[in-house]
């Protein structure tokens, strides 16, 4: 059971802050920037200005973002005062971008089966996220990561945490009919050097030590072509496989300047 971090809830809050990736719907486009909608926070309109869009040069922005299309932005400016949010689409990275999707489609599949609850229970959408979706959203990371958990050791994993066995009963059988348990897996390439006295060894050593860290998941680290390794990680879910995957590269890089080499990450897409 993992304590949740995520502020996105089916309650959502009404603007994010700066540093979050958010999902967005593009709804406007001009020649100064582009308009979308913040599907996770009750579609409150934010702005990528076209030195946001894109590394490179932008000629037409329709290059890279075209009408009704859902993108990750990430949040640089929030005036709460005109409630306006800017946010820049180049500063997200292709791993960034898949991790989020990923997780607002793990968080609409929760709200969805909570949504089915609540016809039973003949209780709006509201009252069952006070009811159910609040405690599963306080002891999980989302609540599709409650319901996967139920669904394997039965509706007690909901009563435990506060859901009334009415409801947890309805969502164990809704988990049963409509979950499927999938592995998730992350990676990331790094490159290992080293100068120092133990050379090839201290590489050896620091690859040991993210190998340690990786193999409990099913994951393993690869040779790409040196100094070049990949670290792959597995898991039920996206934030607690990256977790593993930061702290394997922080181990690995922390053994390689010990032996007085160097580290960089590099994520993939």
């Amino acid at each position: 059971m993992a304590k949740r971090e995520s502020k996105s809830s089916s309650k959502q809050s009404k603007l994010p802050e700066v540093g979050d990736m958010v999902i967005a719907t593009v709804n406007r486009i001009t020649s100064h920037g582009a308009y979308g909608k913040m599907d996770e926070f009750r579609e409150q309109e934010c702005f990528i200005h076209i030195s946001e869009i894109a590394s490179t040069w932008v000629r037409n922005i329709r290059n890279f973002v075209r009408e009704n299309q859902k993108i990750v932005v990430k949040v640089l400016r929030v005036d709460l005062d005109r409630s306006q949010v800017d946010t820049s689409l180049r500063r997200v990275t292709k791993e960034q971008s898949r991790m989020k999707i990923q997780e607002w489609k793990r968080a609409q599949r929760g709200i969805k089966l909570l949504g089915l609850a609540a016809e039973q229970m003949k209780k709006t959408p509201e009252e069952a996220h006070e009811i159910a979706g609040k405690p599963m959203e306080a002891n999980f990371s989302d609540m599709l990561e409650a319901l996967e958990e139920t669904k394997e050791k039965g509706p007690k994993t909901l009563v435990d945490i506060g859901v009334p066995k009415k409801w947890a009963d309805v969502l164990y059988e809704l988990a049963q009919a409509h979950v499927v348990i999938r592995d998730v897996s992350v990676e990331t390439t790094i490159e290992l050097t080293c100068q120092g006295p133990e050379g090839v060894e201290g590489i050896r050593k620091a690859l040991l030590a993210a190998q340690k860290i990786v193999e409990p998941t099913g994951g393993c680290v690869f040779l790409e072509g040196a100094p070049r390794y990949r670290i792959q990680v597995s898991g039920k879910d996206y934030k607690q496989a990256q977790q593993v995957l930061e702290k394997a590269i922080e181990q690995s890089f922390k053994i390689i300047e010990k032996c007085g080499g160097e580290g960089k990450a590099t994520a993939r897409s």
